[in-house]
Order: structure tokens, then sequence, then C-alpha cells
């Protein structure tokens, strides 16, 4: 299930990334699993780079040197990609409301231990 869960948030991640600045590839797994609290990891951002570079969400930038002197493929956000986000951030906030609501019901009913 969590599988399914990153599968399913790994755009919306990415992009909330990108909406701070332009990232390389090696930086984006480091990122989430920091920025998240050490909860969430990926281990292969490149399938997910690839599929919004498609979508033309996310763009190839010029290579230019990283932080540890390589020369690193940059990506950036697009217009398109900005509004994607949104989109999938909306739906995102209202699913997870309705979630929360739906187990809260039950938690305060004393049907489930949902204490973690």
């Amino acid at each position: 299930m969590e599988e399914n869960l990153k599968k399913a948030l790994s755009e919306l991640m990415v992009l909330a990334l990108l909406h701070e600045r332009e990232y390389y590839a090696l930086e984006l797994a480091p990122a989430i699993s920091e920025y998240s609290g050490g909860i969430i990891s990926i281990t292969f951002p490149y399938s997910i780079l690839y599929r919004m570079i498609e979508q033309q969400y996310i763009q190839e930038l010029p290579k230019r040197t990283a932080p540890d002197g390589r020369r690193r493929q940059y990506f950036g956000i697009t217009e398109a990609g900005r509004g994607y986000f949104q989109q999938i951030w909306t739906v995102y906030h209202t699913f997870a409301s309705g979630v929360n609501q739906l187990v809260a019901r039950a938690v305060s009913a004393g049907e489930g231990d949902v204490s973690q």
C-alpha cells in the first residue's frame, strides 16, 4: 500500500520541490526524505521525471556544475506544471480531508485504534 501511495503522490512531491528551485535528479530523493521528516523515500526519480517531461510539466534545463563539482542535468517546472501542481494539490487536499473526516468518525465512535 505504501508503494502505491508513493506512486500516486510522487508527481505532487516532485513538483512541490521544483516550485522552490531547480533540482538535478539525484537531489530529489534526499530532498523528499529530508522535507518529509524521513517518512517518505523514493529510490528512482527518473521514471517520474521522464513521465513529467513527456507531459510537459517539467523541462530539462542546460547542464551546469552542481555543488559537488560535477556537471548535472537540472530540471525546472513549466507553467503547465505549475497549473498541474495546483490541480493535483487541490485533489489531494480534498481527498485527504475526506479520509480524515471518515476516520475521525470511526475513532470517535470507538470503532478503531488509529493511534499511529
